[in-house]
């Protein structure tokens, strides 16, 4: 199976850089990372209506039991430098804003200093790879397509240049 996870997220690196244009993508594999996973890695610039440079990651989850499901993690790096005084703000923005999407969620690290968007797909191993690897498309496509239109407004509340309450008037149903 792990061979099978690896082959997968090679071929993901290829449909990042042919297809959807990613800048640069990279496989570590866990021996590389010292962790129990392969992690691929790609690097977007110019994204969102900011246009500013994310990093996208795509593993599958260890999981301990039967290996009829697989769960690709797909996280989408925001920004890696919260000011302190403005992690209140963000949180409260991005769990007002969770409630709207379709998938996936923005999240605040504990820390406090990291915002990045996080989405996690239930694939069914005993699929065709052509089906798995359709499915990771889609996953990789959703990761890059859903946060685009609110990454530069949680910026934004993150340096309080835009209060909570402005974002939250942009809202759908909030007029």
């Amino acid at each position: 199976m792990e061979d099978k996870k690896l082959g997968l997220l090679k071929k993901l690196e290829s449909f990042l850089t042919d297809e959807l244009n990613v800048d640069e993508a990279s496989l570590f594999t866990k021996e590389e990372l010292n962790a129990p996973m392969d992690v691929l890695r790609a690097l977007v610039t110019d994204y969102g209506p900011g246009l500013i440079d994310v990093m996208a990651e795509f593993s599958f989850i260890p999981f301990e039991g039967p290996e009829e499901v697989l769960y690709l993690s797909s996280i989408l790096t925001i920004k890696t430098d919260v000011p302190k005084d403005g992690v209140s703000a963000l949180a409260g923005a991005a769990s007002r804003l969770n409630f709207y999407l379709p998938c996936g969620a923005f999240c605040v690290n504990p820390s406090g200093d990291m915002l990045v968007f996080k989405n996690t797909t239930l694939l069914r191993s005993d699929h065709p790879d052509d089906i798995l690897f359709g499915d990771m498309t889609v996953a990789a496509d959703r990761l890059l397509s859903v946060p685009e239109s609110y990454t530069d407004l949680l910026i934004k509340v993150s340096e309080g240049k835009l209060l909570l309450n402005d974002f939250i008037n942009t809202l759908p149903g909030q007029e």
